[in-house]
């Protein structure tokens, strides 16, 4: 008899009889059997209600109450006489349980690879000892979910087999098909490619791990440069370059910086259940104070879905123009009268050089049309962007373009145009940067540069509800971390805590 699950057995037995049905309790009653001369029981033995022609019919069968009046033991030669086949034994606990221990099918075997550089996934798969069929399945179904290609070396890759041996037998290289392929690319997310029977198709699933969105404030004091104070307060580059984007339009981090100089940002960290960071978020505030004049920057998102940087009356920070397109740079040539260093003799410096290593991004100082990208003389390799119909911006001495930098393309601010390089007329890696307003160089500097929009009437009541409680997290989260989000699902936001608080 084969038992797949546990069961438990009814008390009552069902005994068919020729010329009718009779049910006893196997705790209840005694059921005997004579094998001998039928006309040795007398047929009213058969019990009361039944016709004696019946329990003749019957005639080997007879039931004896366990108890009462009519109660009797029953002989030991009918209990010896009873067939093989009646007496029924049911299996003991243990044996249900090695029965079902028997019919488990062993668990999967796993395998853990690395990737190395230069190797595909494919080749991880097969030098694991999938069959290239089965690899080439579980990478096409993986492919519109996560690209292999994206692997970077170093990534742990977790594989799960079905077993050919004993569910003990994990060391075996015999190994059955390819069940499952499960790796973590970032800490948002899991990629999962997997399949219920070694005989079925893959199917590729990403899961998005919880995080908790948190409040960073940072403050610190200038002693050389914005970006090595900033470091020494821990605060992520993204966020230092995004406060620097946003000051450039009004400040001259090359001359206006002085010792002394202090700063403020609050800003969005994004943390794992374990509490580590898993990626950066907005720069929600910032300040700078510059030789004791104090300037504030709020990002608000408007009701149109734009976002930017706002002063507390409501106007952007933006200007038509960056007059600094490039970031961490130093300036190394100003506007006007020098000695030229490739020419030897004074001539008009009509543009703004910054120093910086060679690949440096460039950005478009503003939205336009390209007007030039290609070789201009000693200028080298050149992009010039019409602004409107009064400023044009340059760019010399470039390494090389962005994808899609050509003559007619459309660019926005701060968009990537191309890297810093050393071609034409130069001694070293360098941008050289112009001005141009009315067909004339002017100082990038200098120049005053219209301001950008300003918040509508009806705008301004939200913003400033938004500022009010940016202004109340800054002061809630100074010196420490202001918990918004707790990092597990459907939690509840609280007003601050600790990164590792575990209760959901």
């Amino acid at each position: 008899m084969r038992f797949a699950k546990k069961v438990s057995y009814p008390a009552i037995l069902a005994i068919p009889l020729v010329g009718g049905a009779v049910a006893a309790s196997w705790s209840s009653a005694h059921i005997t059997r004579s094998f001998g001369d039928a006309s040795a029981e007398a047929p009213g033995t058969l019990g009361s209600g039944l016709d004696p022609a019946a329990g003749a019919a019957a005639g080997a069968f007879s039931v004896v109450p366990a108890s009462g009046p009519a109660a009797a033991a029953p002989q030991p030669e009918q209990v010896a006489a009873l067939p093989r086949a009646s007496l029924l034994r049911l299996p003991a606990q243990g044996e249900i349980e090695a029965l079902e221990e028997a019919e488990a099918p062993p668990p999967p075997v796993t395998r853990q690879i690395t990737v190395a550089r230069g190797d595909t996934l494919m080749k991880l798969l097969i030098g694991a000892g999938v069959d290239p069929a089965h690899a080439h399945q579980a990478v096409t179904a993986m492919e519109p979910v996560y690209s292999a290609r994206r692997l970077m070396p170093g990534q742990e890759i977790d594989l799960a087999f079905a077993a050919t041996g004993t569910a003990s037998d994990t060391a075996s290289d015999d190994l059955g098909p390819l069940l499952a392929i499960n790796f973590r690319p970032s800490r948002e997310r899991d990629i999962e490619v997997s399949r219920t029977h070694p005989d079925g198709d893959f199917a590729a699933n990403a899961v998005d791990r919880p995080v908790a969105r948190q409040l960073a404030y940072a403050q610190g004091t200038i002693l050389s440069n914005l970006s090595v104070a900033a470091r020494q307060v821990n605060v992520p580059n993204l966020v230092l370059v995004e406060a620097i984007r946003a000051f450039s339009f009004d400040v001259d981090f090359q001359r206006e910086i002085q010792k002394g100089d202090d700063f403020e940002f609050l800003y969005e960290i994004f943390v794992d259940e374990d509490g580590l960071p898993v990626r950066t978020g907005e720069l929600l505030y910032a300040a700078m104070t510059l030789s004791g004049s104090r300037t504030e920057i709020y990002h608000y998102e408007r009701d149109n879905g734009d976002a930017d940087y706002f002063t507390p009356e409501g106007t952007s920070v933006r200007r038509s123009l960056m007059r600094t397109p490039i970031d961490g740079a130093r300036l190394s040539s100003g506007f006007g009268m020098r000695k030229h260093p490739i020419l030897g003799y004074s001539k008009m410096h009509k543009g703004t050089d910054f120093a910086a290593p060679r690949g440096t991004p460039i950005y478009a100082a503003g939205n336009g049309v390209v007007e030039v990208a290609a070789r201009r003389g000693g200028y080298g390799k050149y992009i010039r962007i019409r602004h409107g119909s009064s400023y044009k911006t340059a760019y010399a001495h470039l390494h090389g373009y962005a994808k899609g930098i050509k003559s007619g393309a459309r660019v926005k601010q701060g968009q990537v145009i191309g890297y810093v390089g050393s071609t034409g007329r130069s001694t070293g890696p360098h941008l050289h940067y112009e001005v141009i307003l009315n067909g004339k160089q002017v100082n990038p500097l200098k120049v005053t540069l219209p301001r950008g929009d300003k918040l509508k009437k009806d705008e301004l009541a939200a913003f400033a509800t938004h500022r009010a409680e940016v202004d109340r997290q800054v002061s809630i989260a100074m010196g420490g971390i202001l918990m918004v989000q707790k990092a597990c699902e459907e939690a509840e936001v609280v007003e601050q805590g600790s990164a590792t608080d575990r209760e959901c």
